[in-house]
C-alpha cells in the first residue's frame, strides 16, 4: 500500500518549485522518470491532479496549492526533528549540503572547505554545483539551505550576504602579437567565448558591455569556464572569465591577460539563505566561519 511519505513530499515540493519534473530530478539526484512516477503515486493516493502544463513549464493545480502548503510545513517539521535528534547522539556522522555556482564551487570553495572541516570529525559533504539560477532553485527546494553564488540576485526570497569581490578579465592565447591594452570597441573584431545563458559569469559581462555601449553576439557558448579557458588557449578566440579560474594558466604562460581601457569588471560572490528559515546548525557553523575568516574575507 502507498503512503505519503516525507520522500514524496520533498520531490513533489522541488517540482512546485522548480517548475520542471527534469530540474527537480537534477537536484534531487534522481532520474526524471523517478520524479515522474512518484508525482503520479502521489496523485493516484490522493486522487487529484497536483500539476498542469503551460507553455514553458509545469504549475500548481488549486489542489496542488494546498498540498503544497502542508507539504512544506512538514518538511521543515522534519528537518527540525532530525536536527534536534542527531545532536543528542554522540560521535554522530553529520552532513553539510551546500549549492555553488559554478566559479565559486570550483575555485574558491574547496580550499573553504578543506580548511573549515580542520578538527572537525564525521562530516560528510556534498556540494551541488550549478549556475545561480539552479542554486536559488535548490534553496527554495530545501535540498540545501546555504547557496554561493556569483550573480546578483534580485528576488526577495534570500537573505543575501556579500562575502568576496571577484575580478573579471579578458583573456587570450599567450601570443607575441597580443597587445597588453585594447579600446572597448576593439572588442567587436575579436572572436568572444561566452558561458551559457544563465551563468552568473554571462549576465555580469553582459551587464557591463551594455553600459559600455558594446554589443557583441557571442562566437560560441560553453557551460564550464574553466573548458572556456583551454579553448582558449589553443585557439584564437578571447573571453571574460573570472580572474580565479585562470591566475594559475596566466603565471605558467599559458594565457594572457588583456586590459580594456575603461572597462573594469568586479562582481560580488553572495552567500544566500530563504527569508524567515532556521538553519541547521551545521550550516550556522559554517556560514559564521565563510564570514569571519579573513583568508577567504576579500576586502569589499
Amino acid at each position: 500500500m502507498e503512503i505519503l511519505d516525507y520522500h514524496k513530499l520533498k520531490i513533489f515540493k522541488t517540482v512546485a518549485d522548480t517548475g520542471s519534473f527534469s530540474k527537480a530530478a537534477q537536484l534531487l539526484f534522481l532520474s526524471q522518470p523517478t520524479v515522474t512516477l512518484q508525482i503520479k503515486k502521489i496523485e493516484n493516493y490522493l486522487g487529484v491532479t497536483l500539476f498542469r502544463r503551460d507553455k514553458k513549464n509545469v504549475v500548481l493545480t488549486e489542489e496542488g496549492k494546498i498540498l503544497y502548503e502542508y507539504a512544506t510545513k512538514i518538511i521543515e517539521d522534519y528537518l527540525l526533528m532530525e536536527e534536534k535528534l542527531s545532536y543528542m547522539k554522540e560521535n554522530v556522522q553529520k552532513n553539510l549540503v551546500i549549492g555553488a555556482s559554478t566559479t565559486v564551487g570550483e575555485f574558491l570553495l574547496p580550499e573553504v572547505i578543506t580548511s573549515f572541516l580542520k578538527n572537525r570529525e564525521s562530516i560528510n559533504v556534498h556540494i551541488y554545483i550549478g549556475n545561480s539560477k539552479e542554486i536559488e532553485e535548490g534553496i527554495l527546494s530545501k535540498n540545501f539551505y546555504v547557496g554561493l553564488v556569483e550573480d546578483e540576485i534580485i528576488s526577495n526570497k534570500f537573505d543575501k550576504i556579500e562575502f568576496f569581490k571577484d575580478e573579471i578579465i579578458l583573456i587570450g592565447a599567450n601570443r607575441k602579437n597580443l597587445p597588453d591594452v585594447i579600446e572597448k570597441d576593439q572588442l567587436l573584431e575579436f572572436k568572444l567565448i561566452f558561458r551559457e545563458i544563465g551563468s552568473g559569469t554571462r549576465n555580469i559581462v553582459e551587464k557591463y558591455l551594455k553600459k559600455a555601449g558594446i554589443d557583441i553576439k557571442p562566437h560560441m557558448e560553453i557551460g564550464s569556464s574553466k573548458a572556456i579557458s583551454k579553448m582558449v588557449s589553443n585557439s584564437d578566440c578571447f573571453a571574460f572569465v573570472s580572474k580565479l579560474v585562470v591566475k594559475d594558466d596566466i603565471k605558467y604562460g599559458k594565457l594572457k591577460e588583456i586590459k580594456v581601457n575603461n572597462l573594469s569588471i568586479t562582481r560580488s560572490f553572495t552567500c544566500i539563505t530563504q527569508k524567515n528559515v532556521r538553519l541547521p546548525k551545521l550550516e550556522r557553523e559554517f556560514l559564521n566561519y565563510l564570514l569571519d575568516n579573513t583568508t577567504f574575507k576579500n576586502v569589499m
